[in-house]
């Protein structure tokens, strides 16, 4: 499971491969690796759901057609 961490300042932050990531590279872990884990840095809240969220209405807004 990739493990990215969210800091207050919005950046991402994957901790396997100590870079910072966009949404448009999660989207690319998501493809490749099927399992990711957002957390915030500072309070430790599973920000997985909302990232992901995010990914898609990026895709959808870049490519569109993912959504009805």
């Amino acid at each position: 499971m990739t493990t990215i961490k969210r800091y207050s300042n919005r950046k991402l932050y994957n901790t396997d491969t100590c870079q910072y990531v966009t949404l448009e590279e999660i989207a690319g872990i998501l493809k490749a690796d099927g399992d990711v884990r957002v957390i915030d840095h500072r309070t430790g809240a599973d920000l997985t759901t909302l990232t992901l969220l995010q990914v898609v209405l990026e895709q959808e807004r870049q490519i569109g057609g993912l959504l009805p």
